[in-house]
């Protein structure tokens, strides 16, 4: 009995008192070295490989679309967003004392999320030139401020924004609509504003000769619909006595918590009202698309799924030896484990490394494209280029749920090699 100890202890004490054992790492050791070292397995090395490569292309495909998705949101965002009135203050009086939108002014300075602040008036018209008429909204600015309010004076195409002065009746189109229109600066067009009395019971016809200052361009569909003039001009047209307050706001979203700060003191209204379901479209298409390409990474898990299947088959006996060496179920479970994570972070490396460099130049290789085939990828669009915007934290968000994706699909084959019976197996050898 003595001489059966001391052999059993010279049998398993080498490999038990490796360094590997001693860290508890013989479990990622042994799983690395199934997934490095598979000779004389030609096949599992293709199915290993394909699944890197799969997994790799889901990831960057999935950064690609996300940050073209991303592009296009801001984008949409600048150039229509940043022109229209984040929020207006009316000067619709509510309070039973009353209360004027200068008087608003005081209560708003301590808001540190509105960043600036102009008188503002707007009204529906209509552009008559030759015969053609345009339906369009005027906007009534003051052009000293109009850069703190708006993007529309960095996209000035002909004239100046600073010709906009009380008395002169001049304004401004989109440079799309003045095409249309037949309109060069220096011309005279007649705009038609229809005003509602003061009882409100009848709409009287404003009419006005205006002429062309100059054009801006942002290549969106207010090129379209949008007029600038100054706002004394566009009182005196309209006789109206007052004028309402613009707000432009550091972050676009934060309307809601500007509304419950201001109180019900004056009539409100936001940029939410007419494009709030647009954008709320383009957020759900982002996240639709970002789904339908995970699905792309959980089919290259598959490849995942039976390749490992098909090494657990393969590895029986080696796993009947360890199972009989002393090693647990778990430890077994997670050799396998290990080969999925060196599978997933090996893809996910893989599409990361690949996917950021062609997100960054996604306009150059579509316009490669596009002078190869001669095709147009956005025609018909407002976008003469493919917009892009990387975000660090969208390509964490697909790292991580790449990875998650990549063990899961590992568990059930783990889950099989831990259930291997190594008697029954070493029967069968």
């Amino acid at each position: 009995m003595k001489t059966l100890v001391t052999n059993t202890e010279s049998t398993n004490t080498p490999w038990m008192n490796t360094p590997w054992t001693n860290l508890g790492n013989v479990s990622i050791y042994i799983g690395l070295r199934f997934s490095i070292s598979q000779r004389g397995s030609t096949f599992l090395s293709f199915i290993t490989g394909v699944s890197i490569v799969g997994l790799g292309l889901g990831v960057m495909a999935l950064i690609v679309v996300v940050s073209i998705m991303n592009g296009f949101d801001s984008q949409l965002k600048y150039r229509i967003l940043g022109a229209v009135p984040h929020m207006v203050l009316s000067e619709k009086v509510l309070s039973d004392g009353g209360i004027t939108p200068e008087e608003v002014l005081d209560s708003i300075n301590p808001i540190k999320e509105i960043v600036a602040s102009a008188p503002f008036l707007r009204r529906d018209g209509i552009l008559i030139q030759s015969g053609a008429n345009r339906l369009v909204s005027v906007y009534g600015i003051e052009p000293e401020i109009e850069e703190r309010m708006s993007v529309i004076p960095q996209h000035i195409v002909s004239g100046s924004i600073g010709a906009l002065q009380p008395g002169a009746h001049y304004l401004i189109v989109g440079k799309p609509l003045a095409a249309q229109l037949g309109l060069w600066i220096g011309d005279v067009i007649t705009l038609l504003i229809p005003e509602p009395s003061k009882s409100g019971s009848t709409v009287v016809p404003k009419i006005a000769k205006l002429e062309v200052a100059g054009t801006f361009e942002l290549q969106s569909e207010l090129d379209y619909s949008l007029v600038l003039m100054n706002l004394e001009d566009l009182k005196q047209i309209t006789g109206s006595e007052t004028h309402e307050i613009r707000l432009t706001l550091d972050d676009i979203f934060q309307v809601g918590r500007v509304r419950r700060l201001l109180g019900t003191a004056v009539d409100i209204s936001d940029w939410t009202e007419e494009y709030g379901d647009f954008f709320e479209t383009v957020r759900m298409e982002k996240i639709m698309m970002f789904v339908l390409l995970t699905l792309i990474v959980a089919i290259a898990a598959f490849n995942t799924v039976s390749g490992l299947s098909m090494m657990v088959k393969e590895k029986q006996a080696e796993i009947a030896v360890l199972r009989t060496m002393g090693m647990s179920r778990l430890r077994i479970m997670q050799i396998f484990v290990v080969q999925g994570a060196f599978i997933g972070i090996s893809g996910t490396l893989l599409g990361v490394v690949v996917g950021i460099p062609l997100a960054y130049h996604v306009t150059e290789v579509v316009g490669f494209f596009e002078d190869l085939t001669g095709a147009r990828v956005l025609a018909g669009t407002y976008f003469d280029r493919v917009p892009t915007d990387v975000r660090l934290f969208d390509i964490i968000v697909i790292v991580i749920v790449s990875f998650v994706i990549s063990i899961l699909a590992t568990l059930y084959p783990a889950y099989r090699a831990g259930s291997i019976e190594p008697a029954e197996v070493l029967r069968a050898e």
